[in-house]
């Protein structure tokens, strides 16, 4: 398992600037104040190691912390820098090698977590990340154990082995895991948003100087839905389920079918090449399990391709004035079926296939007041988290349960007759 793949997932909610922008909400780290048998001048930047190889580092990376810091207008270039063993101080730090610094430094207090005796803790996440980028292996100084809440939906797997996943979490929760334990989501004592769910338990506050960690009770935690999607997506996870019932901004969609059948929300852009893959090769099955009953369609438009928002605006128009959701399947069809670099007269053309000319006119005026609302709604959903397109998201109001799926199961086609027909069977029980 690559440590560079990995950090993906934690540059996604705690990437080197955002550790500088992020970090003043993380305060309150304690630590006794006990004689330490070695001490560094004031002020200075203080590096702790407890390995040859972190000590043989300790010039690299405190050199790129300052630089990194000059870079976005912090100035300690001229502070001297003192290396100490992690023997030398009373208490073990969360993280090894780890950042700290001695005396009034006030362009650093923003970052600190915590002290111990006369030195103030930088958070661990900077001290993490400056010794991935200079491949130097971290050592923890507190434990975890990982609790991975599992679904028995289809394709909601994880498939790594209990030591691959030790090696994964402990960065993720930049503590040692200990151990592994698999639960249904009943047995995992909290309610969670979604399966698979990684929590992590520990008599240790997790969550103080790891903004990302969130604390549910007692000696509990997990990580923000941002997080948990992030590591969805580097462990292959190609749905989510989940017990939380849609946003209602997902509802302002075209509806296409019967309010009582299991739902598939489908959040689409004009110029995504896995929704026009989607559409293409699932579109008239979709359209007879519709006329069926058995599930019902809501478009929602998610704007990634700024030059489609005159188009979607357009085909909302259209179901406006007409009410006709079939027809507008029909125009979203074709419109996928010539590629993805269709203009708005590529959809105005289609349009005149199903449309009088009049009704056309029309809802291309209604357009340019339309466009505004689109992109409203679009930015609304990124807010949300929805940021990429195809984002197939399966509801049975019936059993409230549903599934997530953000992109294809696989390249092509994105998704089968068989997996759609194994979903919705599931979402059925």
């Amino acid at each position: 398992m690559q440590r560079k793949n990995l950090l993906l997932i934690i540059a996604s909610v705690v990437v080197l600037i955002g550790i500088l922008s992020v970090l003043y909400l993380m305060r309150g780290f304690t630590v006794s104040s006990r004689t330490i048998t070695e001490s560094c001048p004031t002020p200075s930047l203080v590096y702790v190691y407890v390995t040859e190889q972190q000590k043989n580092a300790a010039d690299a990376i405190t050199s790129a912390f300052k630089t990194v810091l000059n870079q976005y207008g912090i100035n300690i270039i001229n502070t001297p820098v003192c290396t100490l063993p992690a023997s030398s101080l009373p208490q073990k730090l969360r993280i090894y090698p780890a950042l700290l610094y001695k005396g009034e430094i006030q362009s650093l207090q923003t970052y600190t977590v915590g002290k111990i005796g006369d030195y103030n803790i930088l958070a661990p996440t900077i001290s993490a990340t400056f010794a991935y980028y200079q491949g130097v292996n971290t050592t923890y100084g507190v434990t975890a154990e990982a609790l991975i809440v599992e679904s028995d939906a289809p394709y909601a797997k994880i498939n790594l082995t209990d030591k691959d996943l030790k090696t994964l979490l402990s960065e993720v929760a930049v503590a040692n895991i200990t151990k592994v334990t698999r639960l249904k989501p009943d047995e995992a004592g909290v309610k969670v948003p979604y399966a698979p769910t990684i929590l992590f338990k520990s008599d240790y506050n997790l969550s103080q100087g790891v903004r990302y960690i969130v604390r549910l009770k007692n000696n509990i935690y997990t990580v923000t839905n941002e997080t948990q999607r992030a590591l969805a997506s580097y462990l292959g996870l190609t749905i989510l389920e989940t017990r939380v019932s849609p946003d209602p901004l997902l509802d302002k969609g075209i509806n296409f079918g019967s309010p009582s059948a299991i739902t598939l929300y489908i959040l689409e852009d004009y110029h995504c090449p896995f929704c026009a893959d989607f559409i293409t090769n699932l579109g008239g099955y979709l359209q007879s399990l519709v006329r069926e009953g058995k599930i019902r369609m809501v478009f929602v438009d998610l704007i990634i391709h700024p030059e489609v928002t005159s188009m979607h605006a357009f085909t909302r128009c259209v179901y406006n004035l007409t009410g006709d959701s079939e027809v507008y399947f029909n125009i979203t069809r074709e419109l996928y079926k010539k590629g993805i670099s269709t203009t708005i007269n590529d959809t105005k053309l289609i349009a005149l296939k199903y449309l009088p000319q009049q009704l056309v006119q029309k809802a291309l005026e209604c357009s340019s007041t339309t466009e505004n609302l689109v992109l409203q709604d679009s930015q609304q959903l990124t807010s949300l988290g929805f940021t990429g397109t195809p984002t197939l998201i399966f509801w049975n109001n019936t059993t409230q349960k549903g599934l997530i799926i953000e992109g294809c199961l696989q390249q092509h086609p994105c998704m089968t007759e068989e997996q759609l027909n194994n979903i919705l069977q599931w979402l059925g029980k």
